[in-house]
């Protein structure tokens, strides 16, 4: 007999209340399922690592180098957060000047180094940001040679921006 109260589901339980609300549209049902299973990647920081021998980089920090915010985002993200920054890009310019383009030349099209404004790359990582800072960090084959203990890693940050930036000249 039903008087007025909702019918049980199974063992007695009253049914839920119908939701007034309509339903979450098909392709979102799964996102909270997808945000909890990524939660875990998403909350790992990245692990930098050689070109040469796939080894962690031990990151050697000089006394007076500063860890910016800048810094400290890339290596939450390994997205570098001055792409586009105008300020950063004409300060990696310069950077860029001083310590890539003797081998890289001015435009990036290589010489002793190789080409930094095509898609092609010795290391299947170098497309990635991370991947060229690791390169530019720690190092590579040939002629490449470390420059994590002659810039700051912030600089490092700059000179992608502005070499991202001539790629796209």
């Amino acid at each position: 007999m039903n008087n007025g109260a909702p019918e049980p589901l199974c063992f007695g339980a009253p049914s839920p209340e119908p939701n007034p609300e309509p339903p979450m549209p098909r392709p979102f049902r799964l996102l909270p399922i997808v945000l909890l299973a990524a939660a875990p990647a998403m909350a790992d920081e990245i692990t930098f690592r050689h070109p040469l021998d796939n080894e962690p980089i031990e990151f050697e920090y000089r006394p007076d180098q500063e860890i910016t915010k800048a810094v400290e985002t890339f290596h939450e993200t390994g997205e570098n957060p001055y792409t586009g920054d105008e300020e950063a890009i004409a300060e990696g310019k310069k950077l860029y000047a001083k310590y890539c383009q003797a081998c890289h030349l001015p435009d990036g099209t290589g010489r002793i180094g190789p080409s930094l404004v095509d898609d092609q790359w010795k290391y299947e990582r170098a497309g990635t940001e991370v991947g060229r800072f690791e390169i530019i960090y720690a190092g590579a084959a040939g002629a490449m040679q470390a420059f994590g203990q002659r810039m700051d890693q912030d600089a490092i940050l700059k000179v992608m921006a502005y070499i991202d930036a001539l790629a796209k000249e």
